[in-house]
């Protein structure tokens, strides 16, 4: 599974859009464009579920939405600190690796080793590993072989299928392997895998990894997670990979993992033409063609092709609550777990549900509301819903009242600065509701602001109602000015 295109809403002011190759893909600009952030966003956003995810890398953001195939989108927002999908599933099976060795600081724990060197010494074990599962398949291809009794020409024909089957199975390492050797050729060295080091040409003194060029490591490294991905659909992001690495060895880099794993789609930002110019240009995207003034009217168009394009969304859930057990305390409790995995609504999709409720005889309760006010893409139709609440349709205010997480909600689809603070001066003097902003619903217009202007009323309005600035308010304040 790939990555189809890529939506970043609200980075340092701009919008982001970016349409993928299933292949390759370059992405250059000038230093300080926001490359790197990017690739760092995208590998967090689709690590497996069960990774500590670093929430805070999206703090300068409002959105990531990631279009993979089969129609799955992949929602990370930075304000809730939540995943979500569009189909109401987000385990997708997603495979990536990052390369970012090359910007960062060299040194380890162990001042003679660097994190190059603390790289290569996790591959060695996975090279080790990888071998030993390459010598389990052809054993299995054997073991059934000399387990037929008979020897007919049929016999002999099969055994021909699975000498060719392990030809293939050692044809990734082999390609790797003289890849190896073609380009440590050229500075008098060969590897020797077995001992997992190399050999100086005319010489039997070995010479560990740890004694190559930074060059050289580099280059070692990234051949290493190629291979070891095993010639499966993978994800490959790398950044500035051609660092240290020699002209010859740029020019050669991206057809040399293709080689490797033809299935691997490769995202690299880069500052050396020489990585591309030999039959990659096509597949070159400058930052600032991808990028447009933040408009925060407008919603995604990911999402709202999906929104659109999907409207069995209320009948599965509906097929699905039969499935729900329990009293009708336990049954909204499912019901509210389910309509949270999904990535959008439209308002008519978050009515028909709440008077499916009804019709079950369940009254929603604030994490309902909050919710479906989360799911929907504009700030008119969140703020409908939000409503319904204070007009007691579907449950009695006195039982069920919105809290500041679902004022925090309401507040990032608000359409700019203004808006919110209009939002919040109307329901901090409601009496009903009695809804007082944080420093959440700060931080979170603080994204919206365009101007000094507005981040000075902002501030205005945050001393007034004697909100305390935290860390993650005063990075955004500081990335704004």
């Amino acid at each position: 599974m790939y990555m189809r295109k890529v939506e970043i809403k609200n980075f340092r002011g701009n919008d982001f859009s970016w349409i993928l190759n299933t292949d390759v893909n370059v992405l250059i600009g000038k230093n300080g464009s926001g490359k790197s952030t990017i690739l760092r966003m995208l590998n967090e956003a689709v690590l497996p579920e069960d990774s500590r995810l670093n929430f805070r890398l999206f703090d300068p953001i409002d959105k990531m939405i990631i279009e993979l195939e089969d129609d799955l989108v992949i929602v990370v927002d930075s304000g809730s600190r939540s995943i979500t999908g569009n189909q109401g599933d987000t385990s997708y099976h997603l495979k990536t690796n990052l390369i970012n060795t090359f910007d960062v600081v060299e040194k380890s724990s162990d001042p003679n080793t660097t994190l190059l060197d603390f790289h290569l010494n996790k591959l060695k074990q996975e090279f080790i590993i990888y071998q030993r599962d390459l010598l389990n398949q052809v054993e299995a291809i054997l073991t059934s072989d000399y387990a037929r009794e008979s020897r007919s020409d049929d016999d002999r024909e099969s055994r021909k299928d699975k000498l060719e089957k392990i030809e293939s199975i050692y044809d990734p390492k082999n390609i790797f392997l003289k890849i190896l050797s073609e380009l440590f050729n050229q500075t008098g060295k060969k590897f020797d895998e077995k001992a997992f080091n190399f050999l100086e040409m005319g010489s039997d003194n070995p010479i560990s990894p740890e004694s190559l060029s930074s060059g050289e490591k580099q280059i070692l490294i990234i051949l290493f997670t190629t291979l070891l991905q095993d010639k499966k659909p993978y994800i490959l992001l790398m950044d500035e990979p051609e660092i240290s690495l020699h002209i010859d060895w740029q020019r050669s880099l991206i057809q040399h993992i293709r080689q490797i794993n033809p299935l691997c789609q490769i995202i690299m930002a880069t500052h050396s033409p020489t990585t591309y110019y030999q039959g990659w240009i096509e597949k070159v995207t400058r930052i600032e063609e991808i990028q447009s003034p933040s408009n925060l009217v407008i919603a995604s168009e990911i999402l709202e092709e999906k929104t659109v394009h999907s409207k069995e969304r209320v009948q599965n859930i509906k097929e699905e609550f039969n499935d729900f057990s329990g009293n009708k305390r336990a049954q909204l409790y499912q019901f509210n777990r389910k309509i949270n995995t999904y990535t959008s609504f439209t308002k008519d999709e978050c009515i028909s549900l709440l008077n499916f409720l009804k019709h079950q005889e369940i009254d929603p309760d604030v994490i309902t509301f909050t919710t479906l006010i989360s799911k929907l893409n504009n700030y008119e139709d969140a703020k409908d819903i939000f409503d319904l609440m204070e007009s007691e349709k579907y449950t009695k205010l006195s039982v069920v009242k919105p809290n500041d997480i679902t004022l925090n909600t309401l507040i990032k689809k608000v359409n700019g600065v203004r808006e919110g603070i209009d939002l919040i001066q109307s329901l901090s003097v409601n009496e009903k509701l009695q809804l007082s902003p944080d420093i959440i619903t700060f931080s979170t217009l603080l994204g919206k602001a365009k101007n000094t202007n507005e981040i000075k009323l902002l501030e205005e309005v945050r001393n007034y109602y004697g909100v305390k600035a935290n860390d993650i308010y005063l990075n955004k304040l500081n990335s704004k000015r």
